[in-house]
């Protein structure tokens, strides 16, 4: 299930990544779509770029103008993005338990062999896009995220994600863990 965590992030959601996604999705393109198939293929680059026309188009620096980490508005932007793909993500949970802590965002696709595992950073700089994305990355190893699915024989591949914002920049790095 889906839940936007603050009245800040439910406001940008409705004005803007919604409104996006009805437009993109009656012109023939669904970036959620887009991104999401992105990283169930461990392709970086073009989830990248997806997000950042995203952020570049719908997001306003006024969005970040609140006293909630900022991550929390990243989360939900994020969250909002892959609730409008539809049938085409499985099993989609936001800050679940699994290893040994609560993962931000994991997400099956439409037949349950793939999994994605996302977590997500706040930087405080450009320059420390990269740094952030890696430690996200060792924050789902140390914590185990993928533990749980490792054992499950139809999951084929699993994806882990390090992405980290700042303003309307965004850096990913990924690590396939099966």
């Amino acid at each position: 299930s889906l839940r936007i965590p603050n009245l800040e992030i439910r406001e940008c959601f409705e004005a803007n990544i919604l409104q996006h996604f009805k437009e993109s999705s009656t012109q023939g393109e669904n970036k959620a779509m887009l991104i999401a198939n992105a990283l169930f293929e461990g392709d970086c680059e073009t989830a990248s770029d997806k997000i950042y026309d995203l952020l570049l188009n719908y997001v306003s620096v006024r969005d970040f103008a609140t006293k909630a980490k900022k991550e929390n508005f990243y989360h939900g932007f994020l969250s909002g993005v892959f609730a409008s793909c539809g049938d085409y993500i499985n099993n989609f949970k936001s800050n679940t338990e699994t290893g040994n802590g609560y993962a931000d965002i994991t997400f099956l696709d439409r037949r349950g062999s793939k999994l994605v595992i996302i977590e997500i950073k706040a930087s405080n700089s450009d320059e420390l896009l990269d740094k952030d994305a890696v430690k996200a990355l060792e924050q789902i190893d140390r914590m185990e995220y993928a533990k749980q699915f490792l054992k499950k024989p139809l999951i084929k591949k699993i994806y882990s994600y390090g992405i980290s914002f700042y303003k309307k920049s965004c850096y990913i790095e990924v690590k396939k863990v099966k």
